[in-house]
C-alpha cells in the first residue's frame, strides 16, 4: 500500500482527535461562512431527531464543536457534524463553535465516512455509496477501504454488492422496509428474482430467515430431476458465501471429489478472494 493510503488506517479517535494543537484550533464561526460537506455521505436526516436537536441547542447551545477544515477566503466546510451544523441554523444561531482543521479531498472524505459509520447514523444503503466513492474517486482496494473505516474486508466486499441491487430493492433498503440481511440475500439473485423477492418480502412479511429458507428451497426445486443437492452441501454453500461474500456453488460429482465455483464481477473482488483464500 503506497504512503498515501497508510495514512486511511485510523479510527475516529485518531481523526477526530489526539491532533496536535498547532494543527488545530477551536474558534466560533459565522455559519453563512460554514458550507455543508462535500464528502458527507448521509443524505437522509431524520425530521424528527433534527427537530430534538434543534430545541435543544436553543437551549443548551452546542455543548460539541463540530470539525470543519478552512477552504480560504474565510470560508469552511463541513467535515463532521452537518446535522448540528442544520440545527443551529433552525435554531436562529449567528455562530457557532468549530474545530478548524487542514484536511485534503481524501482524509475529509474519510472522516466524514467513518465519523458517520462509527455513529451508525447511515442507512446501508449510504454506507454502500460512501465506501464505493471512498473506494473509486482515490484509486483504493477494499483491503484499504476495510483498513481506512475499521471494518473487516468481507463487511467491505458485502456492503458494495448490494449496490448491483436494482432501485426499487435499493429504495426499500433506504427507507428501513427491507433489512441489510434482506439485501445480502437478493444481492445473490438476478436482478427480476431480486425485485420479486422483494415485493414477496413486504407482502408476505418475510423475516431475513425466511428468506434465507424460501431461497434454499428454490435451489432444491430448480435442480435437474436425475440430480439432487445434499442438505449439507447446500447449507456448506450457503456457509462458505457468507463467508466470502460471493455466491459460491458446490458440485459434488461422488462422495470424494467435485468442484466449487466462485462468483466474482471484478478483478478487484477476486483479488479480495484470493486474499481471503492465502489468509485461511
Amino acid at each position: 500500500m503506497s504512503e498515501n493510503n497508510k495514512t486511511l488506517n485510523k479510527g475516529l479517535d485518531a481523526l477526530l482527535g489526539n491532533v496536535s494543537s498547532n494543527q488545530r484550533t477551536v474558534k466560533e464561526i459565522e455559519l453563512n461562512k460554514i458550507k455543508p460537506g462535500r464528502f458527507q455521505p448521509r443524505t437522509n436526516f431524520d425530521k424528527n431527531k433534527l427537530y430534538e436537536l434543534t430545541e435543544s441547542i436553543k437551549k443548551q447551545g452546542v455543548l460539541s464543536p463540530i470539525l470543519v477544515r478552512e477552504l480560504g477566503l474565510n470560508e469552511y466546510e463541513v467535515i463532521a457534524g452537518e446535522r448540528r451544523l442544520r440545527a443551529s441554523k433552525e435554531a436562529g444561531l449567528q455562530t457557532m463553535p468549530c474545530l478548524v482543521d487542514q484536511k485534503q479531498d481524501q482524509d475529509a472524505l474519510i472522516s466524514a465516512l467513518v465519523e458517520n459509520l462509527q455513529r451508525e447514523d447511515l442507512n446501508p444503503v449510504e454506507e454502500a455509496k460512501g465506501l464505493d466513492r471512498l473506494k473509486r474517486e482515490f484509486g483504493l482496494t477494499q483491503e484499504d477501504v476495510a483498513e481506512a473505516t475499521g471494518k473487516a474486508r468481507s463487511t467491505i466486499a458485502n456492503s458494495l454488492r448490494i449496490l448491483g441491487l436494482p432501485k426499487f430493492v435499493l429504495d426499500l433498503l433506504s427507507d428501513g422496509k427491507i433489512e441489510r440481511g434482506h439485501a445480502k440475500l437478493l444481492a445473490s439473485m438476478d436482478p427480476k428474482e431480486a425485485t420479486n423477492a422483494a415485493n414477496k418480502i413486504i407482502k408476505d412479511g418475510l423475516t431475513v430467515k425466511d428468506l434465507n429458507n424460501l431461497s434454499h428451497n428454490k435451489k432444491v426445486k430448480t435442480l435437474p430431476k436425475n440430480q439432487t443437492k445434499d442438505t449439507d452441501v447446500l447449507n456448506v454453500e450457503r456457509e462458505m458465501s457468507e463467508v466470502f461474500g460471493h455466491k459460491i456453488e458446490i458440485e459434488a460429482k461422488n462422495k470424494k471429489s467435485g468442484k466449487i465455483t466462485i462468483s466474482y464481477s471484478s478483478l478487484d473482488e477476486l483479488d479480495t478472494i484470493i486474499s481471503k483464500i492465502k489468509n485461511k
